[in-house]
């Protein structure tokens, strides 16, 4: 498979930071999951160290997509039965992810303390490690999916031209501008049968946004339906040349800048979730 090479920006300085960027849906069944993977794949084929993190704790399915048994996930590192290193499942040299487990209760509402054990035994793991850490979150207005997006520098939501998942798209942008005075997201259309379609979708997602909001959407872009993607995931294969070819297109539309903010990825994220506890 051929991957194209593109335009990554990094800003100077002594050391080089770590991006993260997360990948949000007001609803399931979007292709967000696929989608994060091809994303961590195409920021690999060009020389980024990347990790990704199911952020769905509890119910992990990248390993699903990927077609890999973990033999550790989060729950053992919290049980103390392995360490974060054991957790870390490589996909290829240089591209990893973290599996949170399936079907694990325990992993839902934990205390902080352990949430915070995690979120900084993460940061010392990945920090300088890896040029880009990637957050699959849970679809919908969970919590935890509004502290990691409104965290990240590059926050991704995934919609399709479904009424259903337009207006859970809205409802999603509504809550994080809202709660967490969030104005900029990109917007990807997955699963439409033209750029136009895509167009046309966050059109009416901008409009509701400038109207009830102090939201601005970006279009990152679309992804045309492709029925052979079906294939891939029961395949457990989910790396499409398709798909590779239009994600690719979509990221040379974002400025994707590994920048350090004044205030840590980490410590944004675990100011919100202890807000949110």
């Amino acid at each position: 498979m051929e991957l194209q090479t593109m335009p990554l920006k990094v800003l100077e300085g002594k050391e080089k930071p770590t991006g993260y960027i997360s990948v949000a849906s007001g609803k399931g069944g979007v292709g967000k999951t696929i989608i994060t993977i091809n994303i961590g794949r195409i920021l690999h084929s060009n020389g980024k160290k990347v990790l990704l993190i199911d952020g769905d704790l509890g119910l992990s399915n990248i390993h699903l997509m990927l077609g890999i048994t973990p033999p550790k996930n989060l729950y053992h590192f919290f049980t103390g039965s392995a360490s974060l290193e054991e957790v870390v499942i490589p996909v290829e040299e240089g591209f990893d992810f973290i599996s949170s487990g399936s079907g694990i209760r325990e992993l839902v509402n934990m205390p902080f303390g352990r949430l915070k054990t995690l979120i900084q035994r993460l940061q010392e793991f990945a920090e300088g490690r890896y040029d880009w850490v990637i957050f699959d979150t849970p679809p919908g207005i969970h919590s935890d999916t509004i502290a990691i997006v409104s965290s990240s520098q590059i926050p991704i939501l995934i919609t399709t031209p479904e009424p259903t998942a337009i207006a859970d798209a809205y409802g999603l942008i509504k809550v994080m501008n809202s709660e967490e005075g969030m104005k900029e997201f990109f917007l990807i259309v997955n699963k439409v049968s033209s750029e136009e379609e895509g167009k046309k979708v966050y059109e009416s997602i901008r409009l509701v946004c400038q109207k009830f909001t102090t939201a601005e959407p970006k279009y990152a872009g679309s992804i045309k339906y492709n029925p052979k993607l079906i294939k891939n995931i029961i395949g457990q294969n989910p790396f499409n040349d398709e798909l590779i070819k239009e994600l690719t297109r979509i990221l040379n539309r974002l400025s994707l800048v590994q920048a350090k903010p004044k205030e840590g990825f980490w410590e944004r994220l675990l100011a919100k979730l202890k807000r949110s506890i």
